[in-house]
């Protein structure tokens, strides 16, 4: 049985998802050090398994960083980079330019167009955490995944910027963070899905900044912005917003503004 969470309750207006990473994405790989951190650690549990020739899924394509780095596996002999957001897309293509041909498609990771057992491996990298329903984006992938297929994936945990979360609710009770899921939620999703072999590491990588302002500005250029439907309508007053500021500025240390990112990293086989 899934646990009852709160974070179940938020979810995330997709017209939303795909407007702020379509804005993002020309400059998105300027505020994507983080995202390419968790993927080269994602990837080193991928590049180390023994498997047969195989096509191979990546979901939330992004720029095509993880996308580059499937491709270059001598057992992937297909490869499809799926994203929500076409302009996305094209830098992946772009950023692929000279390799092998791969497929772009563009569509929900909960509504996977690809016909059931197609693909060796689904791969993700923080992509997942978008997803309105989780459940549902699961089972999509357990669809396409052929018998002892792969899932590999990396998403964001309910830890993740709980400094500015915290900071918010000294002003107000609104959504002002994006709400994430924790482990045993995601492990509850994966297990009705029918994986097995469900492994799920957890890792807080902790970034400072010279002040909360430059986080949320590194937040909206990667299109991480809180972007959940139960966000608080029109501009937050100006006294609320310095008291958030204050209250942030208190957590400062010698290195900065913290930030904490909680990467979840999740392995299972169908």
């Amino acid at each position: 049985k899934v646990s009852a969470n709160p974070a179940e309750k938020q979810t995330f207006d997709k017209v939303l998802v795909r407007q702020s990473f379509g804005l993002a994405a020309e400059s998105y790989n300027q505020f994507t050090s983080l995202q390419r951190t968790i993927g080269d650690r994602l990837f080193a549990g991928i590049a180390g398994s023994e498997q047969r020739l195989m096509s191979a899924l990546d979901i939330g394509s992004g720029t095509g960083y993880l996308t580059e780095k499937i491709n270059q596996l001598d057992r992937v002999n297909q490869l499809y980079a799926l994203d929500i957001c076409s302009q996305m897309l094209k830098q992946t293509q772009l950023n692929m330019h000279g390799l092998k041909p791969l497929r772009l498609i563009c569509a929900d990771a909960e509504r996977l167009p690809l016909d059931d057992s197609i693909v060796g491996l689904v791969c993700s990298n923080l992509a997942y955490q978008w997803c309105s329903d989780l459940q549902r984006a699961f089972d999509e992938s357990y669809r396409v995944l052929q018998p002892q297929g792969s899932f590999v994936i990396s998403t964001f945990g309910e830890k993740t910027l709980h400094e500015l979360k915290d900071s918010w609710g000294n002003v107000d009770q609104a959504v002002h963070v994006n709400t994430f899921v924790d482990i045993e939620t995601i492990t509850g999703y994966l297990q009705k899905a029918g994986f097995k072999d469900i492994s799920l590491q957890s890792e807080d990588i902790v970034r400072y900044y010279q002040t909360p302002k430059d986080l949320m500005l590194e937040l909206k250029g990667m299109g991480a912005h809180n972007i959940n439907k139960g966000r608080k309508p029109g501009l937050t007053g100006v006294h609320g917003f310095k008291s958030m500021l204050d209250m942030y500025e208190s957590r400062r240390t010698d290195k900065g503004i913290p930030a904490t990112f909680q990467a979840l990293y999740a392995y299972a086989n169908k």
